[in-house]
């Protein structure tokens, strides 16, 4: 990587900028000081670390509407571009705004609007070309009557004005109104966090991530503080005494989810990278006072990060826009198109969050450039930047230290406790969408070699050929099989919908060959559990010394092969480098948990689960409908362990004893508060 191509010209901008900044230093009330990690904390990609940054994205499955927009019947338009306009008075922890909304008609007579808005926030009016327009705002949704009927692909735009006081819909989500104290300083902080469909809890919109437009977001805040967004900072104004407006415009489709508000008396950073591939991308961080020599150290490698992000995936994908960070109050970070949020526990000093820092930037590619179409396929978000972090370990470190990363994150039992990489519940269930999706792509690169992988990689990162970049898994698999020219639906699909993984007995016979004595190899694979898998495992072959790596198809329930080596074969080892995610026969471990769900699909009016418990515990029962809502609960008591296993029966019913319509739904056990997820299809 040539350093030199980072051309840095880092500043604390105090003065020059200071009417755009509005850096006015000011003291609050005395707030309870929030600490640092300590050494006994151990900043590192260790467990503890992870665990908090992937728990911070935890979405509680209860909350109606957290699994996608309450707005169901909004799939009959497209948003085209939104326009936010929001006074934010962090005293008060209150807003007054107006977002406009343009958008077209997907159906041939449109004749009413429909978007997310939380009921605690107050509409004071819809306007539009031809005057006010009629509307009810009920369930978190709001119907708005259009003056006359819209033909297919006809656009039109209304203005929804509104005000309130921002509810938490769940802790840490919607639009966060803080006070801080750190190193003596005292500050306050107003910052959204919206994934996976909390937008709505702070503005109008359509709140799902497969209808991506553009925006322009302005912030009116106190003069004391900053207001920061996505894109390209247009301007600001001052529109009274104590007040000042910061005009942000993205010129790249954005999904809601991932529009940002961050406010603080922030410093602001700059810094520049030209690229090796020749991207001009101002680096512009926003940190509190007290973090921002800090922050000049653990931002320091951005520049590189971009040289390698650009180096396998492509350009960077917002050219002509800022790439940077803007502090917030959170544990983890977040992914905001061209300025994710970074949690203050993150900037140390010492670079030892280069980890995080990482994440959130092969973010801007799979995320907020290639977006989901549904929550069903976050791991295209989650296990792509994960997986740039083992990148980014090669990348510094070696292949080796690569290898040793991918077995760091390699837990199945912990994985199948969670439920599956696609399709999961809740949205974010835990490590299995981040650490098996990220296994997923090392498995893939060891199949397709790396001349195949990476300009495949680059080639979807890209997305040149998909409008506005909405991607499904069905997308991804396609996309690699066009590379790897073959069909990788057997090779990816159970890894995405099972819990499973592939339990392979491992034997190799050799005898004389054609080369002579000790040449002739024969290679036995057996998979003995439920579901089939397609793999390709490299086995080593020792030769006089040397290795030399050949594949052996095990795509049924058994496989041999036959080799003629050109030397005596000394000794053979199977996939000795973890290219293949497997297990030996009889080394699985189950932990306690849901291990199967039948009949699935069921017609019949009951569902059977099955579950390993090792010791007695007190269990609870939830079962969730598509949209994450609780549809029946059940507390079992107090439970012992059965040899084998145990079974509870669920009677298809809801709580009100109503049999449930046919759908997808999923179960979770709660077993001593830890919890395991099993999807179930009713069939009526």
């Amino acid at each position: 990587m040539n350093q030199q191509a980072c051309t840095q010209s880092r500043t604390s901008v105090l003065s020059i900028n200071s009417l755009i900044f509005g850096l006015l230093l000011a003291v609050f009330s005395i707030t309870p000081a929030l600490a640092k990690p300590g050494s006994h904390d151990q900043p590192t990609h260790e467990d503890l670390v992870r665990w908090r940054f992937e728990a911070t994205k935890l979405t509680i499955p209860d909350k109606g509407g957290a699994e996608g927009d309450a707005a169901v019947t909004s799939n009959r338009y497209d948003m085209l571009r939104y326009g936010l306009d929001l006074r934010i008075d962090p005293d008060e922890k209150s807003l007054i705004g107006s977002v406009q909304m343009v958008f077209s008609s997907k159906v041939e007579a449109l004749q009413s609007f429909v978007c997310d808005l939380t009921v605690e926030l107050e509409i004071l009016g819809v306007d539009h070309l031809s005057g006010a327009l009629p509307f009810t705002h009920h369930g978190d949704s709001v119907l708005v009557m259009l003056p006359g009927n819209l033909v297919l692909a006809e656009v039109d735009s209304l203005t929804i004005r509104y005000r309130g006081q921002p509810i938490e819909p769940s802790f840490n989500r919607g639009l966060m109104f803080r006070d801080y104290s750190l190193a003596g300083h005292q500050g306050q902080s107003v910052a959204s966090m919206s994934q996976p469909a909390y937008a709505k809890y702070w503005w109008p919109c359509k709140d799902r991530p497969g209808d991506k437009a553009l925006s322009s977001v302005s912030i009116t805040v106190p003069d004391h503080l900053v207001g920061v967004s996505n894109g390209k900072l247009l301007g600001t104004s001052i529109p009274e005494v104590g007040w000042q407006t910061y005009f942000w415009r993205e010129d790249y489709p954005i999904a809601s989810y991932l529009i940002s508000v961050a406010i603080a008396d922030y410093v602001p950073l700059t810094d520049h990278c030209s690229t090796d591939a020749g991207s001009e991308i101002p680096l512009l961080n926003w940190v509190f006072p007290p973090d921002a020599d800090d922050a000049l150290v653990d931002f320091e490698p951005l520049c590189r990060m971009l040289n390698m992000c650009e180096e396998h995936f492509g350009p960077y994908p917002f050219q002509g826009e800022k790439y940077g960070h803007a502090e917030f109050l959170w544990s983890g970070a977040m992914e905001h198109q061209t300025v994710t949020s970074i949690g203050y526990g993150s900037l140390l000093g010492d670079g030892s969050h280069d980890w995080l820092v990482v994440h959130e930037l092969g973010h801007q590619w799979f995320g907020d450039s290639l977006t989901p179409a549904t929550w069903a396929d976050i791991w295209l978000n989650e296990g792509f930047a994960t997986y740039t972090e083992a990148l980014w370990t090669e990348n510094l470190h070696g292949h080796d230290v690569y290898l040793a990363k991918l077995l760091q994150w390699r837990r199945p039992s912990s994985w199948a406790a969670q439920g599956p990489v696609h399709d999961p519940v809740p949205v974010f269930p835990g490590r299995v969408i981040y650490d098996k999706g990220a296994w997923i792509l090392h498995m893939l690169r060891g199949r397709l070699g790396d001349a195949v992988f990476f300009p495949m990689l680059e080639d979807w990162a890209q997305g040149e050929s998909r409008a506005l970049d909405i991607v499904t898994t069905e997308d991804f698999i396609a996309h690699a099989g066009t590379w790897a020219a073959e069909d990788l639906g057997p090779f990816l699909w159970p890894y995405l919908e099972s819990t499973e993984l592939p339990q392979v007995a491992f034997d190799f016979n050799v005898g004389d060959g054609a080369a002579g004595p000790q040449t002739l190899l024969e290679i036995n694979l057996r998979q003995v559990q439920t579901t089939l898998f397609d793999n390709m495992f490299p086995v080593e072959v020792t030769m006089g010394g040397e290795q030399t790596t050949y594949l052996v198809r095990l795509n049924q329930a058994t496989a041999t092969s036959v080799i003629e080596a050109p030397s005596a074969v000394l000794d053979v080892q199977l996939d000795p480098d973890s290219w293949v995610l497997w297990e030996p026969v009889g080394t699985s471990n189950p932990q306690e948990g849901l291990t199967a769900a039948y009949p699935n699909p069921s017609s019949d009016g009951s569902v059977k689960l099955r579950f390993k418990l090792l010791n007695p515990a007190n269990i609870k029962l939830r079962v969730y409908d598509a949209l994450g809502r609780e549809v029946d609960y059940q507390d079992l008591g107090r439970i012992l362990p059965e040899a084998g296993y145990n079974e509870v029966v669920w009677n298809e019913k809801n709580t009100a004893g109503h049999p449930v319509p046919s759908g997808i739904y999923w179960a979770t056990l709660e077993i001593a508060g830890k919890r395991s997820v099993r999807k179930i299809s009713i069939v009526r």
